[in-house]
């Protein structure tokens, strides 16, 4: 990626807005297969669709600017992408693509007019042997293909076609009866087969069609049946692609409330896009934007802040991802946090309450139920936390926490092998052990292996018990004092 576009690259990216350079999908398994295999069957004996359905800031853009940028990428490949937002005021879709092919492909279908004029046997072959409707045009097409035209005549001759030429007296130049907005569907299938004789294939991507919905019933109702219309044509159409984005909650209902015709031909062709909610997905993306970033953050540790945030879609998740990967890394004390967040007057009443409560008494065994309050309260399943044992196994983000309450160790040999057990019997997990800073608990102590996926977090467990029973106690402080505990465990909790 050049560079003086990765800042704006990072920004876009940062906002969850669609860059206007190259990136990837994730995830969307079936979505991408079910796009792939339409793609390898452009250049088949017919025309095909998909119509692409998501909620708001899923993806779809993402898809249709992903295929346009790779085959701008790519232009030996002979496809072109044509994107397009819909028109609330160009509803007839055989109509809209017309207007696309008239402005992007115009001088290769005059070369491609002149080359055919010496096989003109081809141009049955072209619209349907002229058969139904397609014998109202076999006028026109035959003028197109007269030898004796020049290519102004040529150029003339196909925007009598696409409708940007519609008077009479143009027809009359040419001794031609006037076309009607109805035979603009054979028209379009004429020059779609001209474009794919000579290898040229167009993937059409007509984003937001709901705009059409919140303009108008009745004109979404008559894209719908313009839709349907080119449908049955698709056997007549050799190759191409049609992706139709729709965002809706409602989703498929919708478009077999409005035009049942339509849903009955393409409910085979619906593919849906969902907000990425997998481990694998959300770990996938957090270390793609981290090293687009290059912030090297851990990405475990990120993905625990992000599951306490969650996302409503995939756009909102790369907002969240890229604050936590921008973060700045803090050195500040547990006094300057809480100072900051005007919590020091609440933490020091907390703590003398539980000093006069003689809660610090025991501390290994009165620390869990807080834990456990806080745990649950970020959506942690606390039914694998083993209070005795003091160890909260956590599925959801696969990590072992292990927590160490003495300074001074008599029996150091049992916590080392105890800390060994938990790598061996959880080896695709994180183990944190958590330890008192005056403990010194350091790799080289527990003599483990070094590639062993262990992580030691130096605390007091006095001040996070304190954080702990802060955040349980008041509701409407959760969300500043869960920061403070995160940041306090680097990220861990």
């Amino acid at each position: 990626m050049p560079d003086e576009r990765l800042a704006t690259f990072k920004k876009d990216i940062a906002e969850g807005k669609v860059p206007e350079l190259p990136f990837y999908i994730i995830g969307q398994l079936n979505l991408k297969q079910t796009v792939k295999e339409r793609i390898e069957q452009i250049d088949s004996s017919r025309m095909i669709t998909n119509l692409i359905i998501a909620e708001y800031g899923n993806g779809k853009t993402n898809l249709l600017k992903y295929l346009e940028l790779f085959y701008k990428t790519y232009p030996a490949l002979g496809i072109s992408v044509q994107y397009s937002r819909a028109d609330v005021e160009r509803t007839d879709l055989v109509l809209f693509l017309l207007k696309i092919v008239q402005d992007k492909y115009l001088p290769e279908l005059i070369e491609i007019v002149k080359s055919l004029r010496q096989t003109p046997n081809v141009l049955p072959g072209l619209v349907n042997n002229y058969q139904s409707n397609f014998r109202e045009i076999k006028e026109y097409a035959e003028k197109l293909f007269q030898a004796e035209n020049t290519d102004d005549e040529v150029l003339e001759i196909l925007y009598l076609g696409t409708g940007r030429l519609y008077n009479k007296r143009y027809f009359d130049k040419f001794g031609l009866e006037q076309l009607k907005d109805f035979n603009r569907r054979e028209i379009l299938v004429l020059f779609l087969n001209l474009l794919s004789n000579n290898s040229k294939y167009i993937i059409f991507a007509i984003d937001e069609i709901e705009k059409i919905r919140e303009k108008s019933k009745i004109r979404f109702s008559h894209f719908l049946t313009s839709y349907r219309e080119l449908v049955d044509l698709f056997n007549q159409i050799k190759g191409h692609y049609l992706l139709v984005s729709f965002t809706d909650s409602v989703g498929s209902s919708e478009i077999s409330k409005a035009n049942d015709a339509l849903y009955t031909r393409i409910k085979n062709d619906i593919v849906n896009i969902e907000a990425l909610k997998t481990k694998g997905d959300i770990t996938e993306l957090i270390a793609y934007l981290n090293k687009l970033f290059g912030t090297q953050k851990d990405v475990s540790d990120v993905y625990s802040s992000y599951i306490k945030k969650g996302a409503t879609n995939n756009r909102v998740a790369i907002q969240e991802i890229s604050k936590l990967l921008y973060e700045q890394d803090l050195d500040e004390s547990l006094e300057t946090q809480l100072e900051n967040a005007e919590l020091t007057d609440l933490y020091k009443s907390t703590e003398l309450k539980l000093e006069d409560d003689e809660a610090f008494k025991n501390l290994h065994r009165k620390f869990f139920d807080p834990f456990e309050y806080f745990i649950e309260s970020i959506g942690l399943d606390s039914s694998d936390l083993n209070k005795q044992e003091r160890i909260f196994v956590d599925y959801k983000t696969e990590k072992v926490h292990y927590f160490i309450f003495n300074s001074y160790l008599e029996d150091f040999d049992n916590e080392r092998i105890r800390i060994s057990n938990f790598l061996i019997d959880n080896p695709k997990f994180n183990v944190i052990v958590y330890a008192p800073v005056k403990l010194e608990l350091t790799h080289s102590k527990l003599d483990l292996n070094a590639d062993s996926k262990l992580e030691i977090i130096d605390i007091d467990p006095r001040e996070l018990f304190i954080l702990l029973v802060l955040y349980k106690e008041n509701y409407d402080y959760q969300p500043v004092i869960s920061d403070i505990i995160s940041k306090y465990t680097r990220k861990k909790l």
